[in-house]
């Protein structure tokens, strides 16, 4: 099973949990209860950096501090 990082659109808590592939519709915020979250991408998943964008393939990461839900 894979561990996915996400970030609660309610309370901006970020955490790592480890989901069944299809069961992502089951994670909840570790701090306040929530459905409501965003499955990220993880930096340790991504090989190579986009010089243009200065991050891998494009995408920003919460890891990075850069999700555009982080508050």
């Amino acid at each position: 099973m894979p561990i996915y990082e996400f970030i609660c659109k309610k309370c901006g808590k970020k955490f790592e949990t480890i989901v069944s592939l299809g069961k992502e519709k089951d994670v909840f915020c570790v701090k306040c209860g929530s459905h409501d979250i965003q499955k990220c991408i993880s930096s340790f998943g991504i090989k190579g950096t986009d010089k243009r964008t200065n991050s891998s393939n494009g995408y920003s990461t919460c890891s990075s501090g850069t999700c555009s839900l982080r508050k």
